[in-house]
């Protein structure tokens, strides 16, 4: 028996002959495999039994029709007779019947009714594609979706949802908001491997549910799920559940089904449209950070235009009164007048170094960092200095609190940093003073402890409000040094209460920074 019959496959007309026994499914090893993500890996099987022939619903996730009425189990098969598995359709049909001319009436319903049912489906078909078509947010897709679904589903709740990578669901919309959704991990984890739909007719009655709290809590009755499905990939899924038992039907799950081809690309689309949107978004962003720091940048290389303009012009006159005062001092034989002339040296010479310490800082090159020890530079330049804090009875001490002491620096530039800081130590700090310096870790950064600060809380940026109206912020020295740390990527912080530029912290990444 069926050596002279064929399943032949509606819509294509494509012929499959039949050989018992015949297995039907998607995956590998059956008789008949057919692409329908709605077949099961194995559905259904016909076979001859005692004379006549059979079909089995081989526990298939959407069922087996016959003749469009689901089978529990097993049914009789004869030609002529028509089988639905998953999406896709067939009719036994005779190998050389000719069905060119036949029509197959598969359900009849009352014109009025047919035509109403028609017309609403189609209506909301054409209104979501409408509305995906020129609504690409997803944040507004969810609610628009569920409103239209409303009208033909009636659901109590629904979820629309994408899946991740890593196989969990995002949820982009719950109707209603503060809803749950009772999906089991078995339930996502099936739908996901294999893209099959389910239909739950009265969960409560239904074995595998009737345990589950959810269930219950919800009072789930009827629910439909169906994958959103693009290019044989799955997305994500559409859930929708009543309080009704056997409310939605398997022309519900079907019409679902068919919605859902529609929406997958949509939706791939609009979230595909949202992140660029995104990624737009950061980058003109980004542009903008970039613009404001390049204005900044020129805005910074005029002021150093500006220096290097009235160094060069308070050089020239300088270089006239301190030729003639050293000529003046030679000529004069009073010990009082040449003191005076000696005077006047001194102060010529003065802005002589103010003034090369100006050319230094315009002409300060960006930092070349290694890993150095931060605590040997530190006394090196204490070293350097340590003859001039004896002229003045400043007697400074270096403690080391943090055996971590590997910094990325320019050594060259951080130690003009610190001889910045010790210039205006010599000009700030009283004589004959006690004066601690301390290295010591903070978090991630190595923190440098110029004298013994009170409250670290009033600490600030020389430049911001608390700070910037003192005097001393405007000096060079200091300026240079903030320049020099600001380009390793640390911080100058001054005590907005003090009354001088010390006590003072400073502070460096020990980790690179692009």
């Amino acid at each position: 028996m069926g050596d002279h019959l064929i399943l032949r496959e509606s819509g294509c007309g494509k012929n499959h002959p039949l050989n018992l026994p015949c297995v039907i499914g998607r995956g590998n090893g059956v008789d008949l495999s057919v692409g329908d993500p709605a077949i099961s890996h194995q559905h259904a099987l016909i076979e001859a039994i005692d004379g006549r022939m059979w079909i089995h619903d081989l526990k298939s996730a959407n069922g087996v029709f016959l003749n469009d009425q689901k089978i529990e189990d097993k049914a009789v098969l004869k030609p002529g007779d028509t089988i639905r598995v998953g999406q896709t359709r067939f009719r036994v049909c005779e190998a050389e019947e000719d069905l060119s001319n036949e029509t197959l009436l598969l359900q009849a319903f009352p014109r009025d009714d047919a035509c109403h049912l028609d017309q609403k489906r189609l209506k909301l078909i054409y209104e979501i594609t409408t509305e995906l078509s020129v609504n690409q947010e997803m944040t507004h897709l969810g609610e628009k979706l569920f409103s239209k679904f409303k009208g033909i589903f009636n659901q109590d709740r629904g979820y629309l949802a994408l899946f991740q990578e890593d196989g969990s669901l995002k949820p982009l919309f719950y109707d209603p908001s503060s809803g749950s959704v009772p999906l089991s991990k078995s339930i996502l984890s099936r739908l996901f491997q294999t893209g099959e739909s389910f239909l739950l007719e009265d969960a409560l009655h239904q074995d595998s549910f009737r345990e589950q709290e959810s269930i219950l809590a919800l009072k789930i009755r009827s629910a439909v799920c169906v994958p959103l499905i693009y290019h044989q990939q799955i997305y994500g899924l559409i859930y929708l559940d009543r309080a009704i038992p056997g409310f939605y039907k398997q022309d519900d799950l079907e019409f679902l089904r068919s919605v859902s081809s529609i929406l997958a690309p949509l939706i791939e689309n609009a979230r595909l449209w949202t992140e660029l949107k995104r990624h737009y978004d950061n980058a003109i962003e980004t542009l903008r950070e970039t613009e404001a720091r390049l204005i900044d940048m020129e805005r910074q290389a005029a002021y150093v235009r500006l220096a290097q303009a009235m160094a060069h012009e308070i050089r020239n006159p300088l270089m006239v009164i301190g030729a003639t005062a050293r000529r003046m001092a030679k000529s004069e034989t009073s010990g009082e007048q040449k003191n005076r002339f000696q005077a006047i040296l001194s102060s010529v010479e003065r802005v002589e170094a103010v003034l090369r310490e100006v050319d230094h800082f315009v002409n300060i090159p960006p930092p070349q960092k290694k890993l150095e020890r931060i605590d040997l530079l530190i006394e090196q330049e204490i070293g350097t200095y340590r003859g001039e804090w004896a002229e003045k009875g400043f007697r400074p001490s270096f403690s080391v609190k943090t055996p971590q002491v590997l910094v990325p620096l320019d050594s060259n530039l951080f130690r003009k940093a610190i001889s910045m800081v010790f210039q205006e130590i010599l000009f700030s700090v009283l004589k004959d003073t006690e004066f601690p310096i301390t290295v010591q870790n903070y978090g991630n950064e190595i923190e440098i402890l110029f004298g013994t600060p009170e409250d670290k809380g009033r600490f600030c940026d020389p430049f911001d409000p608390g700070s910037v109206e003192k005097p001393w912020t405007l000096g060079l020295f200091l300026s240079m040094a903030h320049k020099i740390v600001d380009d390793h990527g640390g911080q100058m912080l001054l005590d907005s209460k003090a009354r001088g530029p010390f006590p003072m912290i400073v502070r460096l990444p020990r980790t690179m920074r692009a």
